[in-house]
């Protein structure tokens, strides 16, 4: 049976249980048919749901890397408050007055020192090792827990624990941006021997290399540490690409470093030729390795830089990709679309210069307008769609008709009244 079986047989049979409650903490759980839990269509459900009400919740251990955290530790640490059966901190000999604030506010919080040793990884199973619990949830400094969360992590991990399911968990981390990561693989059980491999961009992984199932859950956390507000972006990105070339020396075949060092360069503006060529070889290293995690993020960004260095025909054998490997993803319709407007564009320019032919032949003639005022008329709506605003200019001067100049300042009045409440 798989999850999304035994959701439906118990919201069928008692669907106000704790069980099937705790069971929809899980989304979009039609993606994990893959999950069979160790539960037979001959159990009887009232038995699950009694042995589910009669299981105590897992001990969970809260873990922080800080260093230099003052202006964001106490919100991090607030929205926690409660929640964990312990929390520890982990800090970096911090300069400013991050320690003080944590002992000052939150006199429960355990706090542990550790020397940077350019390596998150190393200092991430350093709080695994310091954890007392069953279960551990790592949450960033510059994280905060949504209000809405109070007492999911804990339903999660007994859910997780009764099924017997061996997965590494992600909560939902919104960015200042709108947008939502939902696998980032932040809370796992301590009894899978998973440690983090990776100096940058870390990740658990089992002792044996294998990489863990993801399962992401309905727990809000919200992220500002990419808000170029709030973060010098260029200095955290210069430390990415330092790590990062590192990780490439050390595992040069993977295919996770060669993307993130593409990605990275490509956010230093570091030449896109340089990381177009970077990404195919990403490309190639994916067709002879196990670890596909982010191959999709490296078909879109090879799609990202097709459209900027206009490779359609590139563009479209990626899209095409990114359909097979992904045919429920909307940035297919995305790019799709995108490859129709560069078409539409295209016979645009060819409409533009067919009719550019009635100014330059002596020997065709009109009889809608002689002075041609009607095609000028619809030539400057098409130099404004290809955004050529000096041509349009020049048209509009020359049309003779005042009736139909006001008709095509009367049209762009109403575009330009538009485009301002969009401002």
């Amino acid at each position: 049976m798989n999850l999304k079986d035994l959701l439906s047989k118990l919201q069928k049979f008692d669907r106000k249980s704790s069980l099937s409650e705790d069971l929809q903490l899980i989304k979009n759980m039609e993606s994990y048919g893959n999950f069979n839990i160790h539960i037979s269509d001959n159990n009887i459900l009232e038995d699950l749901i009694f042995q589910y009400d009669n299981i105590d919740c897992p001990s969970i251990t809260c873990g922080i890397l800080t260093y230099n955290e003052e202006y964001s530790i106490k919100r991090c640490l607030e929205s926690v408050r409660g929640e964990f059966t312990e929390v520890i901190v982990l800090d970096s000999y911090s300069t400013d007055n991050t320690v003080k604030v944590i002992k000052e506010n939150f006199s429960t919080v355990k706090i542990f020192f550790e020397s940077w040793i350019d390596d998150f990884s190393h200092h991430r199973n350093k709080l695994i090792e310091l954890a007392t619990s069953e279960w551990i949830y790592f949450i960033d400094a510059d994280n905060w827990y949504d209000s809405d969360n109070r007492g999911k992590i804990k339903r999660i991990a007994k859910l997780i624990k009764f099924l017997d399911i061996r997965c590494v968990i992600s909560p939902m981390i919104g960015e200042h941006d709108g947008h939502i990561y939902t696998d980032n693989r932040k809370m796992f059980s301590l009894t899978e021997n998973l440690l983090f491999t990776g100096k940058v961009h870390e990740e658990p992984i089992a002792y044996n290399g294998n990489v863990p199932e993801n399962i992401t859950v309905d727990i809000m956390v919200h992220h500002d540490g990419y808000d170029p507000q709030f973060v010098d972006q260029v200095k955290k990105n210069a430390r990415n690409i330092r790590l990062t070339e590192k990780m490439l020396e050390l595992e040069p075949s993977n295919p996770k470093w060669s993307y993130f060092y593409a990605r990275e360069l490509y956010q230093a503006k570091k030449g896109i030729e340089k990381v177009y060529s970077i990404l195919l070889t990403t490309m190639k290293l994916y067709e002879t390795s196990n670890y596909k995690r982010y191959q999709s993020e490296t078909i879109l960004l090879l799609c990202k830089i097709c459209c900027q260095t206009d490779r359609f025909q590139k563009l479209n054998e990626f899209v095409s990709l990114l359909e097979y490997v992904h045919p429920n993803c909307s940035d297919v319709n995305y790019y799709r679309a995108i490859l129709l407007s560069f078409d539409i564009r295209v016979r645009a320019k060819k409409i533009k210069d067919s009719l550019q032919l009635s100014f330059v032949n002596e020997n065709m003639y009109s009889f809608i307008n002689s002075s041609n005022d009607h095609i000028k008329s619809l030539l400057i709506q098409l130099h404004w769609y290809l955004e050529d605003w000096d041509s349009a200019l020049k048209l509009y001067e020359g049309i003779e008709s005042g009736e139909t100049k006001q008709e095509i300042s009367n049209y762009f009045n109403v575009l330009q009244s538009n485009a301002l409440k969009m401002t």
